[in-house]
């Protein structure tokens, strides 16, 4: 598939998951990150570049369709961490498996800023829980830094099913 289909099942599928328990400000904001979704499922990669073939646009121009994703990015009506929990939550609490494996993981940008992510990892893969930044020249950071990834309101149920 290479070009925009706008009934497509996959599209369809995304809206309905992502819509659901989410209090997205606008509709246009849930359509806008359907067709990322998608657009990032298709190409597995992160690069806006390769995207523009995925995502509908009335612009004619590539540079059009990477400033509808940037805009969205940049809105601050739109607050991943209110969308994100309670989809992270759903995908948690029909985990079947009986080990759940966290990882904790710093990268570092600049040289500035240490990003530091809880993530659970499923399939080889990590699926971030909770993220944090900080202003700090060293990828290595203390356990005060990261100690409240592991009280946030995403993890305390967590660990409060895995204790049982």
């Amino acid at each position: 598939m290479n070009a925009v289909q706008k009934n497509s099942p996959l599209y369809d599928a995304l809206k309905i998951w992502l819509g659901q328990d989410c209090p997205w400000a606008h509709l246009a904001h849930l359509t806008t990150c359907c067709w990322m979704v998608f657009a990032l499922i298709q190409t597995g990669s992160v690069s806006l570049t390769k995207w523009t073939t995925y995502l509908p646009c009335r612009g004619l121009y590539a540079q059009s369709k990477q400033r509808r994703v940037r805009r969205w990015l940049g809105n601050s009506r739109i607050n991943i961490h209110r969308l994100y929990k309670p989809l992270i939550q759903a995908a948690l609490a029909t985990w079947k498996a009986e080990s759940l494996y966290l990882c904790l993981d710093t990268s570092l940008f600049w040289e500035e800023y240490c990003l530091i992510r809880l993530a659970v990892v499923y399939r080889g893969r990590s699926i971030p829980l909770a993220w944090r930044v900080l202003e700090h020249a060293s990828a290595s950071v203390s356990f005060d830094a990261y100690q409240g990834l592991c009280c946030t309101n995403i993890m305390k149920p967590l660990i409060h099913k895995v204790s049982q």
